[in-house]
Order: C-alpha cells, then sequence, then structure tokens
C-alpha cells in the first residue's frame, strides 16, 4: 500500500488571534504525525487568498495525496474556495472547538459555500486532542490515498469476457473517467506463450517451494507444472507492462486446452497484484480499492448460499482464493480441478478464510450509473466437511453479516462479491463521495 500523506495548512487573518491559530497548529501536527500519517506541513500560517493557493499548490506537488485545512480562526471562505480550485486533491476543512478563535463560526461559512458550489469536501469539528477526531481525519485520508494510487494504474484485461457475464463488463471510457484506470485488453494466447518460456528451474524451485509452504497436493504433476508456468508467466507480464491490478477469462479456452489458470490467480493475488477471475473487471477495480485499505489480499468469491434467518453469508470460488487469506498456508491443500471444469483440469486451492472481523463490498452499475455495496461482518471458520454441501474442493468463507441479509440479496448484482480483513466501511463510504459513486450501505 501506498503510504498515506496529507498536507497540512492552517489559515487565519491578520486581524484574528494568530497566537491561538499558532498554537492549535503546532498542535494538529503533533497529534497528526503521532497518529502514523505522513505529514506535510506548511509551517506558516496562512493569511491570504494568494498564500492559500501557493501553499495549497506546493503540497500537492510534494506529494500530498489529501490537503487539510486547519482553520485556526475567523476566515474568509474564499481563501479555501480558490485554493480548492487550483488543485486536485480531496480535502478537509477542520473546525477547532475554542471560542475564542471563532473557528466553526469561519468552518460554517465555508463549509456552506463549498456545498452551495458543490464542491466535495470532508467538514470536521473538533480537538486535535479527540483520538474521534483523529481517526475521522485517517480514515478520510486513506480513502485520498486510494483515489490516488486508483489515478493512472494500469489494468491488464487478459482474455476479455466470458459466459455472458454482463455484471463483469465495463465502459472503458467511464472507468478512466471515474476512476482514472487505464485498461489495457491482451490476449490469452500471449500468456500461454509467456508460460512455455519460463525455465524448467524456475518451475522446479517454485514446485519444491509449493511441496514445503502448503498442505497437501492432490494434483498430478504435470498438471501442477503448467499450473506453475501460468504463474510464472502472468508475474513476468504483470512486471514488463506495469500492470496494477488485473482480470483474467481463464475459462473456457485456458483450462479446456492447457489447464487451470486457479494456482496463478490465487498466487499472483497473494503477491499483492489483486486478480479476478472470469474477465470480471468490477471485481478488479474493487478488490484493488479493498487491498490498498486492508494492505492485504481481497476474496474474490461467488456468492453461494445466504442463510437469511441467520444472516449467514456462504462465499465459494472455484478454486482461485488467494492462499494469504487462510489462517495458515499449511492448512491450503492443492486439489485437482473437476472434469466438469475444463478438459485441461487444473488445481484448486482448499482451505477455510480465517476468523476476523471483514468488510465486504461490490462496484456495480444501475442504468451505467456505478454503486458500491458495503457490508461489514464476521468471519468465522467451518470444517472443510462441510464444503461438500456446496462442493467440496473448493476454498470457502463463511461470514455472520451485520447487516440485514434481505437487503443485501435486493442490492447484490453480481455473482461475485470481495472481502478483506478489518472495519473499512467508512473509508469505503468516502471514496465513494471522492469518485461520485453511491455508496449502499448494509
Amino acid at each position: 500500500m501506498d503510504e498515506t500523506t496529507i498536507g497540512l495548512i492552517t489559515l487565519t487573518l491578520p486581524t484574528e488571534r494568530m497566537d491561538l491559530a499558532e498554537k492549535w497548529d503546532k498542535l494538529a501536527f503533533a497529534k497528526l504525525s503521532d497518529s502514523g500519517l505522513a505529514v506535510l506541513h506548511h509551517e506558516k500560517l496562512v493569511t491570504t487568498t494568494e498564500d492559500a493557493i501557493n501553499a495549497s499548490k506546493n503540497l500537492e506537488s510534494n506529494g500530498a495525496q489529501c490537503l487539510v485545512y486547519l482553520l485556526g480562526t475567523w476566515i474568509h471562505a474564499t481563501q479555501i474556495l480558490q485554493a480548492v480550485k487550483q488543485v486536485s486533491l480531496p480535502f478537509i476543512i477542520w473546525s477547532i472547538p475554542d471560542p475564542a478563535t471563532f473557528s466553526l463560526t469561519g468552518g460554517g461559512v465555508t463549509h456552506g459555500s463549498l456545498d452551495e458550489i458543490g464542491i466535495e469536501h470532508r467538514f470536521v469539528y473538533g480537538s486535535p486532542n479527540s483520538p474521534a477526531v483523529i481517526r475521522e481525519i485517517i480514515s478520510y485520508a486513506r480513502a485520498a490515498m486510494v483515489v490516488h494510487a486508483l489515478m493512472g494504474a494500469k489494468m491488464g484485461n487478459i482474455g476479455g469476457i466470458t459466459m455472458g457475464m454482463y455484471t463483469s463488463m465495463v465502459d472503458y471510457g467511464q472507468v478512466i473517467d471515474i476512476f482514472g484506470v487505464e485498461i489495457e485488453h491482451m490476449d490469452q494466447y500471449q500468456w500461454v506463450l509467456e508460460a512455455a518460456k519460463v525455465p524448467k528451474k524456475d518451475v522446479d524451485a517454485t514446485y519444491t517451494w509449493l511441496r514445503q509452504e502448503f498442505g497437501k497436493i492432490f494434483a498430478p504433476e504435470e498438471i501442477v507444472r503448467k499450473s506453475i508456468r501460468l504463474y510464472l508467466g502472468l508475474k513476468t507480464l504483470v512486471k514488463d507492462r506495469n500492470y496494477k491490478l488485473i482480470s483474467i477469462k481463464g475459462q473456457p479456452e485456458i483450462i479446456d486446452n492447457y489447464t487451470s489458470a486457479c494456482l496463478a490467480v490465487a498466487l499472483i493475488n497473494d503477491d499483492e497484484i489483486p486478480c479476478a477471475c472470469e474477465g470480471d473487471l468490477n471485481a478488479a477495480l474493487t478488490m484493488y480499492i479493498l487491498s490498498l485499505l486492508a494492505n492485504q489480499p481481497a476474496l474474490f468469491a461467488d456468492v453461494n448460499f445466504i442463510d437469511t434467518e441467520k444472516n449467514m453469508l456462504r462465499a465459494v470460488n472455484c478454486g482461485a482464493m488467494a492462499t494469504m487469506l487462510a489462517k495458515s498456508r499449511k492448512n491450503v491443500d492443492w486439489g485437482h480441478q473437476y472434469e466438469v471444469m475444463g478438459k485441461g483440469r487444473g488445481m484448486t486451492t482448499i482451505f477455510c478464510c480465517r476468523p476476523g472481523e471483514v468488510t465486504l463490498a461490490r462496484l456495480s452499475r444501475v442504468k451505467g450509473r456505478y454503486v458500491m455495496l458495503i457490508t461489514t461482518g464476521i468471519a468465522f471458520e467451518q470444517p472443510k466437511e462441510v464444503f461438500k454441501e456446496a462442493v467440496d474442493i473448493w476454498p470457502h468463507a463463511f461470514i455472520k453479516l451485520d447487516g440485514d441479509s434481505n437487503r443485501f440479496l435486493e442490492n447484490c448484482r453480481s455473482n461475485h462479491i470481495h472481502m478483506v480483513y478489518g472495519n473499512f466501511k467508512g473509508d469505503l463510504i468516502a471514496i465513494c463521495k471522492i469518485l461520485g459513486i453511491e455508496p449502499i450501505i448494509i
């Protein structure tokens, strides 16, 4: 994950209590720096619109992903309005609970003026000594970091769309307009050619590593070696083409004529390159956002079953879940894929996702307009014997949803769902607001 970097600017007026603005500026810088954020500090108090513009531009050029405008006293709204027109960063206006400063008064007029014009921002009120206030700023800053990382990222679309999945399709122009992500299409044949180039010694070394790192391997050696070639070939393509995220078609061509891509997809996700199966570009976008927030691989899985009485979701994948989602890699077995999946069969991970608090999300479109389903829950483990209720050699996740499962169903607009460990609901809502996407919160 990129480092989360903010720029801090404290504003005041020469006619106001500049001594108080100086005090709050120093305290805010200290508390934000202690929070783990990288803080670029404009150390001089800003008293004019021109200085606010120059300070904002300077912090943006030095790597700030988000600007924090601390209102040290009453200010003129134009100081911020004109400044934010000159930069392209998400920003916070922050008022201090100090009656001698009239900071909140300035915050009210600035917040209202920004809304009047329709400029997206976050308004924060509270002391730098308040952990809740610092958490709110951190959450918005993380959202800004994700938006910053999206802009200019390149997604590899290897093979296109499969099985008529309209929910996986996107408008390339819309994606670059909203997310800033460039999509590059590549034929799967290029991937097979790259797999053929992998030296035998590299295949041997990876095979040895698999036997040492994981549980049992049930697939035949020839299948394992082909699967390893696909993985190492994919790693080369990702590096050479500077892909930050990818989607692969996978079936039916690859699995029918070579072998399944499941090992490749699972391990490339472990390598922190979000990769979606079945050409699902919306999945890849969602997974990239989640993985940037959580600094961990994101789940790609099918919505297999929901027990509406128990509010329980079973998510199943056909063999390509990131192994880092397991409690331990020793809990991960490598099965031999079902014949029905394709003539080349292949490998499949077999494990249950580890227990813990989780966030689930999914980008979808409604009449061409993007929305994001967002909910949280608690993942829990089940023994592998329970898998046979669905499919016994595919990986599973079991989640007790916090929200209403019926509302989840109403807003579940894909066969796929995505998940990371931790609670990032607030961060995702902030990302949606910055990007102009409707968050659907369950």
